[in-house]
């Protein structure tokens, strides 16, 4: 017989699960989903295949769902288990964040703090900003993670997470998060120092055409997409010979000689030696820098302090390039 329950995609699936499932009986489930056998999750969670059979069937009682169904000699998840699976990720992981501050405070710690941010404003804002946190929250435990990979949405959202939005788009609804736009930044043109425009100083994107160039992705991402309008607008295709997946590596590619590169402000600022930043108009493409905060976060001294040295340090973008 099927079954006939539905789970709805809002959050009343955390909500049941919260207060009605038994947590490890999901955490077995999701391991068995995860592993793609009773076995697999048996493995690695420690259990006999036996124990990891009766949690599920155990939980399918208390559910009254069915979220396996046999296949072959094995078992796969019906798709309300998969649906059931998918909307647990922020109950688990608001879980897992409640179990790690108990462990801070039982060793004595003032909580921690979740950070996420792209690659270039961690190199190059976070170092200072954590140090000054650490001075005056000398318990908190601070926690990095980069926000660049393809699972970003999937995860469950940091207590900060520093990111980029197109200038000239609608900014993305983010439920449960406020916003607070940090800084816009330029993009500007890396290219060999003994190259024929590095003495310019300034250049059109016009300049560009004809040249080679590196790209420091290698698919399609917003930065991508803003230097891809640009060009278009400026009537110049560029011409990528040599694909990456962070920007130092291309970088590394311009000082070698193999072409030129494209990349924000921020990013330029690691620049390496036989290299020579130039200036971008007509057009100037642009990105916004934003600090999304978890709703549940926001009320948070080390937070809130957090948000301060973070909008501190980015007034140095617009200084720079008020200048």
């Amino acid at each position: 017989m099927k079954d006939k329950r539905r789970l709805s995609t809002d959050h009343s699936v955390q909500a049941y699960s919260m207060e009605m499932l038994d947590i490890n009986r999901l955490r077995v489930f999701r391991a068995v989903v995860a592993n793609g056998s009773v076995q697999g999750a048996a493995r690695h969670l420690g259990y006999t295949p036996s124990t990891i059979s009766q949690h599920i069937t155990a939980l399918q009682r208390e559910t009254g769902l069915v979220l396996f169904e046999k296949a072959g000699r094995g078992i796969v998840p019906t798709p309300t288990g998969r649906l059931l699976a998918a909307e647990s990720e922020e109950v688990m992981g608001s879980l897992s964040r409640l179990t790690g501050m108990v462990d801070d405070l039982r060793a004595g710690h003032a909580g921690s703090l979740d950070i996420a941010s792209f690659s270039s404003a961690a190199q190059a804002w976070l170092p200072g900003v954590v140090r000054r946190l650490r001075e005056e929250f000398p318990g908190l435990v601070i926690d990095l993670a980069l926000n660049e990979w393809a699972d970003r949405d999937t995860r469950p959202a940091p207590d900060i997470d520093v990111w980029v939005e197109d200038v000239d788009s609608e900014p993305r609804e983010n439920p449960g998060q406020c916003r607070q736009v940090l800084a816009e930044e330029a993009y500007v043109c890396i290219v060999p120092a003994d190259h024929a425009l590095a003495g310019r100083g300034e250049i059109g994107l016009v300049d560009l055409a004809g040249e080679t160039w590196v790209r420091d992705d290698r698919v399609a991402t917003m930065c991508s997409r803003i230097i891809g309008r640009a060009a278009t607008a400026a009537g110049v295709e560029p011409n990528y010979v040599a694909r990456s997946d962070d920007h130092h590596t291309a970088m590394a590619f311009v000082a070698a000689g193999v072409g030129v590169v494209v990349l924000p402000r921020l990013a330029a600022l690691s620049a390496p030696a036989g290299t020579v930043t130039l200036e971008l108009h007509e057009p100037t493409p642009r990105r916004r820098i934003v600090a999304l905060t978890r709703d549940s976060s926001e009320g948070r001294p080390a937070v809130q302090r957090a948000l301060a040295l973070l909008a501190e340090v980015a007034r140095g973008v617009d200084e720079q390039r008020a200048a």
